[in-house]
């Protein structure tokens, strides 16, 4: 006889299983320089990622290096940086990588060819934001000042540039449909802007401090924003929208990913990722400040932190035993029994007295019979067939 097994999925991504791969927390020596992982990216629909990091300090040389999503504690070494990465992205084929740092230097990386070149202040100034076009055939980042560059990667040239706004450009994100530019700013707006002409449609206040993630939805009917107000807010994609807080955190929020199935998560600086979904959010802590996220599916999370450099997190899953046959409850139930769920009988006061005033009564006894007058017994029968006679 096979013993049957029934799955249950815990679909709420709340206490997620989660392990360290590049680093063992009880053997970190707080005296060595930190290894920061500042940016993560999934090469095309591979299983291979790339991910940014820098060595504790801003001037200091760079490494990028790939992982495979199997195991992500075997690290390689892909190029350089002259300064600390601080964001990488990848071509939707995952043939190119691209990767700019505190400096404004963008490196670009034939996979094929493992061949890496540099740009040299291509970024101007240092760049927290950085992503593919639609087409793949540029990237664009928003640097400290506000200015959003588009280079072209073919003829290794600025292609076009925008000044945005006078406070640096935080955060960037297309929208699905490759028409809508987002980009966050240090003044607490998202500027939204049409692609690939940089004409801005408008913008959405968010609030006075700075927006330092955005993203779109899947069907880019909205967009959720974090700020340094600790708020992960979501409002509308259009302009002048209205933002609604849909978590609270500790710290500022500074990294939103979201999957390809609509998974939705958010870290803060601190240490702690949110998972927004269904009118609720869950959350969970890190180790350390998380400062990278990029999903693999709907079911896998990796996390750039800055002490404990790659985490990854999994929803869990539990194995149920059925219940045995004389547990199990009946299909149906007695007509003399009153269903589990079904409410008590409510008696008013009325009701009640008068059941005390019945239950106050004398009860006859079974075996004495009551007394019957014959003479009034026929009297009563004359007087109704005389009043039958009557009608």
């Amino acid at each position: 006889m096979y013993q049957r097994r029934s799955i249950a999925s815990l679909a709420v991504v709340s206490l997620l299983c989660t392990s360290l791969f590049a680093a063992d927390a009880s053997k970190v020596d707080s005296e060595s320089p930190s290894v920061w992982v500042t940016g993560i990216t999934q090469m095309g629909a591979s299983g291979q990622f790339v991910a940014a990091t820098a060595n504790g300090l801003l001037l200091r040389e760079s490494t990028v290096t790939s992982f495979d999503a199997n195991d992500p504690s075997k690290l390689t070494d892909l190029y350089k940086h002259p300064a600390a990465a601080w964001c990488v992205d990848s071509s939707s084929d995952g043939k190119t990588v691209a990767s700019v740092d505190y400096r404004g230097n963008l490196v670009t990386y034939d996979v094929a060819a493992k061949e890496p070149t540099t740009h040299e202040g291509a970024f101007e100034r240092w760049c927290q934001a950085m992503v593919f076009s639609p087409d793949d055939k540029q990237v664009v980042g928003g640097n400290e000042a506000g200015k959003l560059i588009v280079w072209d990667i073919a003829g290794a040239k600025v292609n076009k540039s925008s000044e945005v706004d006078s406070h640096a450009i935080t955060g960037l994100a297309f929208s699905n449909d490759g028409k809508q530019l987002a980009a966050s700013d240090g003044a607490g707006h998202v500027h939204l802007l049409q692609w690939p002409s940089l004409k801005e449609i408008g913008k959405i206040e968010v609030g006075e401090e700075t927006v330092w993630c955005v993203a779109f939805t899947q069907d880019d009917k909205q967009l959720y924003c974090g700020s340094s107000d600790r708020n992960l807010y979501r409002c509308d994609a259009k302009p002048d929208a209205k933002p609604v807080s849909v978590a609270k955190g500790k710290d500022w929020i500074t990294r939103i990913a979201i999957s390809s199935g609509g998974q939705v998560a958010a870290s803060e600086v601190g240490g702690r990722l949110h998972f927004p979904s269904s009118g609720r959010t869950d959350s969970m802590e890190a180790e350390s400040g998380v400062w990278a996220l990029c999903w693999n599916g709907d079911g896998q999370l990796f996390a750039g932190t800055r002490k404990h450099g790659l985490v990854t997190a999994g929803q869990s899953w539990k194995w149920t035993e059925p219940k045995p046959a004389d547990e199990r409850p009946a299909d149906k139930k007695p007509a003399d029994e009153k269903p589990a769920d079904e409410k008590p009988e409510m008696k008013t006061a009325e009701d009640a007295d008068e059941e005390n005033a019945v239950a106050a009564k004398p009860k006859e006894s079974k075996r004495q019979k009551p007394k019957v007058d014959a003479k009034k017994t026929e009297e009563s029968a004359s007087g109704q067939e005389k009043k039958d006679a009557a009608k």
